[in-house]
């Protein structure tokens, strides 16, 4: 297996299996630098996906607001049964 090093100013082709530390500090930059980047993807679609529920709570707690008492009541019996059978 070779590896290409990553240097900016000179793009030279390495045998991995006798890596010397700066191929082997070029390759933990190369791991750091993806793991980082899967770390901000993940990030970012986490914040999506908690914008999208406050979203959908924010839209939940419009339509209970204008939710009669009477009603409100026999929903909250409807679900506590529902955990009780769970």
């Amino acid at each position: 297996m070779l590896f290409s090093t990553m240097a900016p100013k000179s793009q030279t082709t390495v045998p991995v299996a006798e890596p010397t530390p700066e191929v082997v500090a070029q390759l933990l930059d190369v791991v750091a630098d993806h793991s980082v980047e899967g770390a901000l993807s993940d990030i970012e679609q986490m914040v999506a996906r908690l914008r999208a529920g406050a979203e959908e709570a924010a839209d939940a707690r419009k339509v209970l607001s204008n939710t009669p008492a009477t009603v409100l009541r026999e929903a909250l019996r409807l679900r506590a049964a529902r955990v009780e059978a769970v």
